[in-house]
């Protein structure tokens, strides 16, 4: 069964809280941990970092879409 405009709008919110509660951990994590870490980890934690402010892009743009769509 399809979902509505705002159960998908709920959805997309819920996700956008985890990533960002997320992202926030990894950046206090990085400031307590990041002088044990070794350059390949350092790297790994930037890549990952990159990855998950894309995706909050992805679900800006796709809260966005569905917020116009529930208004039009």
């Amino acid at each position: 069964m399809p979902k509505t405009i705002r159960q998908q709008l709920d959805e997309v919110e819920r996700d956008v809280t985890l990533y960002s509660e997320f992202h926030e951990a990894e950046k206090a994590r990085f400031k307590l941990e990041c002088f044990l870490w070794t350059a390949e980890e350092r790297i790994e934690w930037q890549e990952t970092q990159r990855s998950i402010a894309e995706h909050l892009r992805e679900l800006h743009d796709k809260r966005m879409a569905l917020l116009d769509e529930l208004e039009g």
